[in-house]
């Protein structure tokens, strides 16, 4: 899986959430970070150890998170 494929998968995840989220409750999440919102809802929803392409996803978009906040913290 490249990170790109990685990134679009954890999009879609948080997407997915946060329509589901807003029609069971009624209120609106911030829709503007799809991929926050996958990373926040594969640890809400506990979906670790589920799919094996949503675990290897989200392993990929927080080494891509981690070396980014690597790479400004040492500016």
């Amino acid at each position: 899986m490249t990170n790109d494929e990685a990134i679009k998968n954890v999009r879609e995840l948080g997407h997915i959430f946060a329509v589901a989220l807003t029609t069971i409750t009624g209120k609106s999440i911030d829709d503007k970070s799809d991929l926050m919102n996958g990373l926040a809802a594969y640890e809400i929803l506990e979906l670790k150890g589920k799919w094996d392409w949503v675990d290897e996803s989200v392993d990929k978009v927080m080494r891509i998170i981690y070396d980014l906040a690597k790479e400004q913290l040492e500016k």
